[in-house]
């Protein structure tokens, strides 16, 4: 399992984001969420998206995909009744006590390694949309309904 994830936090290395633990450290940061995407067979652009509720602002989202745009994020507002969807999913799902997705493959399948971070509080869970069941379900259908520009996919070619 370290080894998957260690491919997914390397995607985010490489294209020199700022940790989620110093995001989540920032003056007026309330919680910080990413998800960053690995597609096995480079169908399809790696991306990270990272939602960050502040206190005056409300939530925003950056995507970055990996080799686009000069590594600049596409920046995205996140609705309050999307922002409260999607931290009452990461409740229900029981996040923070959640491990990663069992049964992971080493390879042929896509991965996700969903992060929060709120103060010096930091949890990740790896899984793979394809075969996800039960709560790891629950985490791709927060993605697609509640943060759908998070999860566009970009051809690679």
């Amino acid at each position: 399992m370290e080894y998957l994830a260690s491919l997914l936090t390397s995607i985010v290395d490489q294209m020199k984001l700022t940790p989620l633990t110093k995001l989540a450290l920032q003056p007026g940061v309330r919680a910080v969420y990413r998800l960053t995407i690995r597609y096995h067979d480079r169908r399809a652009i790696d991306s990270v998206a990272t939602v960050v509720r502040t206190s005056g602002n409300g939530a925003s989202l950056e995507v970055v995909f990996r080799g686009l745009f000069e590594q600049k994020p596409l920046r995205f507002l996140v609705s309050q009744t999307d922002y409260e969807a999607l931290t009452f999913g990461f409740q229900k799902a029981n996040f923070d006590k959640l491990g990663d997705q069992p049964n992971l493959k080493p390879y042929g399948e896509d991965l996700w390694l969903w992060e929060r971070a709120a103060g010096t509080f930091h949890k990740s869970v790896l899984l793979a949309p394809s075969d996800a069941e039960g709560t790891y379900w629950q985490l791709v259908r927060l993605a697609w309904t509640h943060l759908p520009e998070a999860v566009r996919v970009v051809d690679s070619q």
